[in-house]
């Protein structure tokens, strides 16, 4: 975002803005008053047009399709008003719709309904075909991103709205169209990179059977088995009423030319099929209609039930049924870094690509800048994006003294101020870590409003819950904030937890304050520093203090900014986190504790259990909790993936290998076609060479034409009679200016030796581009077959320009040949000449000799001009074959060139890490990640929190991942590069295209290739039930189940316990299989009080040890040592360890 958009701004003169609308996929939008008080929508893109790097992407396509659409005028498109650059932001008005199809499908659903009665739907989607084929027949457009959202209803009539990815039919795109279109309504040709005339058609009919019965015709729940679907599966009808089905199956062919001829034949289709639907609602409606005449009429028929599950759009808590909800994970410090990587890491395992669960937004704060380059530069899958980073800089200490330095002194004394370090890093102190997010408040309000609105959005909810599979809990956002108590990061805990809390106020969401998890680090451990036992007890007052009803929080971030008074506690929970030994093992079992706790919470319906025990915390005398946690986990996506890599790199480097491999009669087959082209046999080719050396005259023939009619006629005059060799040297002279002085080969300019040569010259260069892109296309199709890419084009290549060499040859030979011809004939010319010289004066009075000396001297003119235009022809051919040669060299070239940006890759792939550090910085390695060099590896060990199951008795991830990439065969191999090369490298122009036109192939293919492959080697490997495993263990243990569960609950004790085990509640998440129900029934016996929950998920078993409110007397074991630390600085107010000096009293923490 290039700046803050609040109400009542003017990003552009005249158009005040009023209230945000939502966010899309490419901005957000706002309604604002243009001038004269009219209410319009002003769309602000994501991206800015003046940045150099790829910032400028969704600015640059939204701005090229509205190129093409601002033109357009239609009773049913919405008009684009104007369109501006705020400081290279682009920002569009438009008409302000009353609502979408969406909103009022989700309208007719809250009401008990299926979607949208079909009377008045057909009426829609008249409106909608109208200006889709508008669009189509008059500007050759297609929209290519039809859905409900994208139709807007003003009074009783649609308008398609939401140009973003608009296509023009008549240019080819090599960029793919993919990014971007919403994978539930694309086209099956969309996928391979192609738009038809019928897309949006395809797209349309998809949003009919979606509004009408609440349900789609095909049920992926992914982008690769959505792809897989729209390309090969048959849609599923059955819910559809029986007269549409036949109609809207057409409308879903997967050929393009088998629909219909328009979206308005469709949609006649539909309504012929009930002729109510034309008598009482439809006949009169025409899209030359402006304004709407007739109120729609509710529906002459009932539909049939359908069942809560199956209801689209609905977000109402669903406590026993629904999981997903939008979450913001925030982290602070370093240790919120690492528990978010090691989340991320947990999430990818379960859901793959993350950026396809938007549902899920990560928000990394940190004063280092150490720090942030290292989260952005993990291994790819897991590391943050730079949008999801935010650093919080403080400023020298000179900057506050020019500024409101009074306003400053009242929370902060000049004592910290002035020990600001050097660094610019708070370094510890709780009060400068405040001071950077005072100084970032605004910043971070308005990056914190873009995460709560793109995880609330419907798309994102939409998507998520297609991309995991789980149903959706609600649609209310909810924060839980990592940090370490011991950090400066802790001191800005309540100021962040009532930013939020405002944000969400800002924009009307049900308030609900963050959950807190709060590492303490191992504060008994004599080797923990006084200054953190010191920050670690300021820390836990402050939050008592400002959790006590009678206390109020007062904040305040800028001089002369707006006061904030809150009242309410600032987290609904603080759970706390302690280590015995201050180890690096230690730590990293803290962080893969919270990263196990918040994955179950997220992802499992073990969440809303938690969720129902804080809320019943209601009114407890502390805020304070604690977790414990032990799990069986089978991290079967971590295991793909590692395995995809592997793999990945063995595909790469068959695309790579130099040497052929079986047989090659497939190059032969193209190059015996591309070969024995007659456009390549001297007949076509001169007359292609001929076409193309035409200038503003004409071409070299109809010149040569010209000029001997011209010289015909004046032969006949008077004076030339008189003197006719003069004329004759005049007349060759005139020629040569054409055809030069002297014979081809000769030692000479170009421009003395022929006019027409500079024109054959240019024509054999076009003419060679021209067949070097037909050819390169062939070899193009070859790189997109599976097996050995490069060496497969590089053959063909070799043949082609042996072919070109040979032809080269052979031509020559012929322009010797010519070249006789053309001695002889100038020669004959030259005799011609001199008769001439004898056939003036008295020979003209007494015989007639000059009139036959000029006939005789023409008719040899004649033939020498068409000999010798003959021979630079014959020449052109030589330099075509010459210049094709050298153009297929330079592809041949370009080919190693791409064999080189491939092995590039291929080491990317094998060392993920060390390619991005490489790559973005080079002095740094992966020793300085908090893992090592393998991310999946650290998090896969085993640990005091997590016992890894993995197959075929593995010990190691790596070695799981070799076992199952040994298991994969040649056949699998094949049907692997085929996927590849249709979902990946097609929509992106083909493999060849990729690498001339990207210079950063691990950019732009490692996500895609790893994904696909991912997907394609989860088909191969089986789930693996843990709780067999489980048992499995307890028999190599010689225990019996019942002493494994037992063990199982000692290690899921909480860090923190009441005494006694007071309010502790313990949780059993664990599979529906038989083994499953044996180990319950183990469990409560051993457990009898436990809480049962079905898990969804097969490859997971968890014990899960809630403790509730912790008494302030619970505390007192963990914090004896803190206490006396920060007693020994509050006594000196300079060191004091708390954030603010404006509160002269905090309640004690003992209270």
């Amino acid at each position: 975002m290039n700046w803050l958009r609040e109400p009542d701004a003017e990003p552009i003169a005249g158009y005040r803005l009023v209230s945000p609308l939502g966010t899309g996929g490419f901005g957000e939008v706002w309604k604002c008053i243009a001038p004269g008080n009219i209410y319009k929508a002003i769309k602000f893109v994501y991206g800015n047009l003046n940045s150099l790097d790829g910032d400028a992407y969704r600015a640059e396509q939204e701005k090229k399709a509205l190129q093409q659409i601002k033109e357009v005028r239609h009773p049913f498109v919405l008009s684009i008003e104007r369109i501006d650059e705020v400081e290279g932001e682009l920002a569009i008005v438009m008409e302000l719709a009353d609502r979408s199809l969406h909103d009022l499908f989700a309208e007719y659903q809250d009401q008990g309904r299926a979607g949208i009665p079909r009377d008045e739907l057909l009426g829609y989607m008249r409106d909608a075909a109208d200006g889709l084929d508008y669009l189509n027949e008059r500007h050759s457009l297609q929209h290519v991103d039809v859905k409900p959202r994208n139709l807007f209803l003003f009074g009783n009539r649609v308008k398609v709205a939401d140009f973003g990815l608009v296509k023009n039919l008549e240019r080819h795109s090599s960029s793919g169209l993919m990014a971007g279109v919403t994978p539930i309504y694309a086209p099956p040709e969309t996928f391979g990179g192609k738009v038809s005339k019928f897309s949006d058609q395809y797209s349309l009919a998809i949003v009919y059977m979606e509004l009408l019965v609440g349900k789609r015709p095909f049920n992926g729940k992914n982008i690769r088995t959505l792809a897989l679907q729209h390309v090969g599966e048959a849609p599923d009808l059955t819910s559809l009423p029986a007269r549409d089905r036949p109609i809207v199956a057409r409308a879903l062919a997967k050929s393009p030319e088998e629909r219909f001829p328009s979206c308005t034949a469709f949609v006649r289709a539909l309504i012929e099929a009930d002729p109510r639907s034309v008598e009482f609602h439809l006949g009169t409606r025409t899209a030359s209609e402006s304004a709407p005449t007739v109120t729609l009429p509710g529906p002459a028929h009932s539909h049939e039930e359908i069942s809560t599950s199956q209801l689209l759009g609905k977000t109402m808590a669903q406590i026993e049924v629904g999981i997903l909800r939008p979450t913001l994970l925030i982290g602070l410090g370093s240790f919120g870094r690492r528990a978010l990587l090691d989340l991320r890491c947990r999430l990818l395992d379960r859901f793959g690509d993350l950026s396809q669960v938007p549902i899920f937004r990560f928000l990394y704060i940190d004063s280092d800048p150490e720090a942030v380059h290292k989260a952005l530069h993990e291994a790819p899958e897991v590391a943050l994006s730079s949008t999801e980073v935010f650093p919080l800089p403080l400023q020298p200490v000179a900057n506050y003294r020019r500024r409101a330095l009074e306003h400053l002194n009242d929370w902060l004394p000049r004592e910290k101020l002035y020990a600001l370090p050097r660094s610019l890093q708070p370094q510890g102190s709780r009060a400068l870590g405040r001071l950077a997010f005072h100084d970032n408040y605004l910043r971070f309000m308005t990056r914190l409003r873009r995460e709560l609105q793109v995880a609330t959005h419907p798309e994102s909810l939409s998507q998520s819950v297609s991309q995991t599979g789980l149903s959706l809990h609600a649609n209310t956002p909810q924060v839980y904030v990592l940090s370490s108590a011991g950090g400066g990061s802790s001191g800005f805990l309540t100021d962040l937890a009532y930013a939020v809390m405002r944000q969400m106020a800002q924009q009307h969401i049900t308030v609900s304050p963050p959950t807190l998890f709060l590492f303490l680090g191992a504060p008994n451990d004599p080797a923990t520093p006084k200054t953190e036992q010191a920050n670690i007890y300021a820390t836990l007052t402050e939050l008592n203090h400002y959790s006590d009803p009678s206390t109020t929080f007062n904040g305040q971030y800028s001089a002369d900014g707006q006061h904030f008074v809150d009242r309410a506690p600032p987290y609904a929970a603080t759970y706390l986190m302690t280590l015995e030994n201050r180890t690096p093992d230690a730590h990293r079992d803290a962080v893969a504790h919270l990263a196990n706790y918040l994955n179950h919470e997220l992802t499992t319906p073990l969440g809303s259990r938690l969720k129902l025990q804080r809320q019943g915390a209601t009114g407890a005398t502390s805020i304070f909790r604690s977790f414990g946690t032990q799990s069986i986990w089978f991290p079967r996506g971590l295991l793909l993936r590692a395995a995809a890599r592997t793999v990945c790199d063995r595909l790469v480097q068959e695309w790579q290998h130099p040497e052929l491999l079986g047989s090659t009669a497939e190059i032969d087959a193209v190059c015996a076609r591309a070969l024995t082209d007659r456009g390549l046999q001297w007949e076509q080719l001169s007359q292609q060479i001929e076409r193309a050396a035409v200038s503003s005259e004409g071409t070299p023939s109809e010149i040569v034409a010209r000029l001997l009619a011209e010289m015909t006629e004046e032969a006949g005059r008077p004076e030339v009679l008189n003197n006719p060799s003069i004329w004759a040297q005049h007349a060759v002279e005139q020629f040569e200016e054409w055809i030069g002085s002297r014979h081809t080969g000769a030692e000479s300019s170009v421009l003395r030796r022929s006019r027409f040569s500079v024109l054959f010259m240019q024509a054999t260069n076009t003419v060679a581009e021209e067949w070097e892109k037909l050819l390169m296309l062939q070899c193009a199709h070859l790189m997109d077959r599976p097996g050995r890419r490069l060496a497969t084009a590089e053959e063909a290549l070799r043949r082609m320009i042996a072919f070109c060499e040979e032809a080269a040859r052979v031509q020559q030979s012929v322009v010797q040949q010519q070249h006789e011809i053309v001695r002889s004939s100038r020669e004959q010319l030259r005799a011609a000449i001199e008769q001439c010289r004898g056939g003036g004066g008295l020979s003209r009075l007494f015989g007639g000799g000059g009139q036959r000396g000029l006939r005789q001297f023409l008719d040899q003119l004649k033939v020498f001009a068409y000999t010798r235009l003959g021979e630079d022809t014959l020449d052109a051919g030589v330099q075509f074959f010459q210049k094709l040669r050298g153009k297929l060299e330079e592809r041949l070239s370009d080919l190693g060139f791409c064999r080189h940006r491939l092995r590039h890759l291929q080491e990317a792939l094998a060392e993920p890490q060390q390619a991005a550090f490489s790559s973005h910085h080079g002095e740094l390695s992966p020793v300085d990640s908090p893992y090592g060099g393998d991310v999946f590896g650290s998090i896969v060990q085993g640990n005091s929190t997590v016992h890894v199951v993995l197959p075929d008795g593995a010990t190691t991830l790596e070695q799981a991942s070799r076992q199952c990439v040994d298991q994969i065969n040649a056949d699998q191999y094949r049907r692997l590069d085929e996927v590849i090369q249709s979902l990946v490298l097609s929509p992106l122009g083909g493999l060849q295209l990729i690498c001339q036109k990207n210079s950063d192939l691990d950019r732009l293919l490692s996500v895609p290739l790893i994904d696909q492959t991912t997907a394609f080697l989860g088909e191969l490997l089986p789930m693996a039930d843990v709780v067999e495993a489980e048992v499995a263990t307890a028999h190599r243990k010689k225990r019996t189940l019942d002493e494994q569960i037992s063990a199982f609950h000692r290690h899921a004790a909480p860090s923190v316990p009441a005494a006694g085990e007071n309010n502790q509640q313990t949780y059993l998440l664990y599979p529906e299989s038989d083994a499953g129900q044996q180990y319950v029934a183990a469990a409560q016996k051993v457990m009898p009080d436990v809480q049962l929950i079905t898990g969804t998920n097969p490859v997971d078993l968890t014990i899960c040890r809630e403790q509730g409110f912790l008494l302030h007397s619970d505390l007192q074991p963990v914090l004896s040592l803190c206490r006396t630390a920060y007693f020994e600085f509050i006594a000196a107010p300079p060191q004091s360890p708390h954030a603010r000096f404006d509160v002269q009293e905090w309640l004690p923490l003992e209270a």
